[in-house]
């Protein structure tokens, strides 16, 4: 029996509201049975932590402060976020980090940076890892990842073949989406084809990025053996080999701060 794993999943977002019960027999239907929730909002985590319950065995928790969302934060939202982030139902902390697509404000790249900082400190002290999000900031994201060294991942990995290595010599795990499965996906094709399979992870980023042969639609954590499926094809494995290699990663990423 294949098992797959979604590393990073936005299920608790509204998108989902109208079919969610049809979504999660989806997964079961594909064997994607380990799925990483990932909460930006208090509702979300409370959410989250209601369908961990569920099902713990099936369901991990990130909690974070996603990182154009920082010039907005007000009094009191950091205690508030180091209470959710305390939970003991809360696995990972993120998806944190550096976002410069968005944001081109240098000031506001800077308390990004500084935030990026507390969340990765806050993690060391409550001996979590992290899930880390980097556009169009992958220098100032290594630099400080460098710096500031801690467990963690880099979700849907922007970075080339020389990039990965400085990451995964730091021990830091690389997940891939959808994009691998685009026609333009050579930067990920080679960063798939040369990485030490060890750190390499799967994930959606649903409702975001699908993978092709739903590119353009919504995603949903269903759709992972798309995306292993590709893995399998660069690395020239099997699809049964390559989904236990990331079932085993995922379970050593977890396990790294136990």
């Amino acid at each position: 029996m294949i098992h797959y794993v979604d590393t990073h999943a936005h299920i608790c977002e509204d998108v989902y509201d109208n079919d969610y019960d049809e979504m999660i027999q989806r997964t079961v239907d594909s064997h994607v049975d380990r799925i990483m929730i990932i909460t930006l909002h208090e509702d979300e985590l409370t959410r989250a932590k209601e369908i961990k319950r569920s099902n713990p065995a099936k369901y991990q928790i990130a909690t974070g402060i996603f990182p154009t969302d920082v010039k907005d934060l007000k009094d009191g939202d950091w205690q508030r976020f180091r209470q959710c982030a305390s939970d003991p139902m809360v696995d990972v902390i993120g998806e944190i980090g550096l976002d410069y697509y968005w944001e081109k404000d240098k000031e506001v790249q800077a308390l990004e940076r500084e935030w990026f900082v507390r969340q990765i400190e806050l993690a060391r002290e409550l001996n979590k890892p992290i899930a880390v999000h980097s556009r169009e900031a992958m220098q100032d994201t290594f630099d400080i990842l460098k710096e500031h060294h801690w467990k963690g991942l880099l979700h849907c990995f922007p970075g080339t073949k020389e990039m990965v290595r400085e990451f995964t010599k730091l021990g830091y795990y690389i997940a891939i989406g959808g994009a691998l499965t685009f026609k333009n996906a050579r930067h990920s094709v080679e960063v798939v084809s040369t990485m030490d399979e060890r750190y390499l992870l799967s994930e959606t980023d649903c409702p975001y990025m699908s993978p092709v042969p739903y590119r353009g639609k919504r995603n949903e954590p269903s759709y992972i053996p798309y995306i292993v499926q590709k893995m399998a094809e660069v690395k020239g494995v099997d699809v049964e080999y390559m989904a236990n290699v990331i079932d085993d990663n995922w379970t050593r990423f977890l396990e790294q701060c136990k």
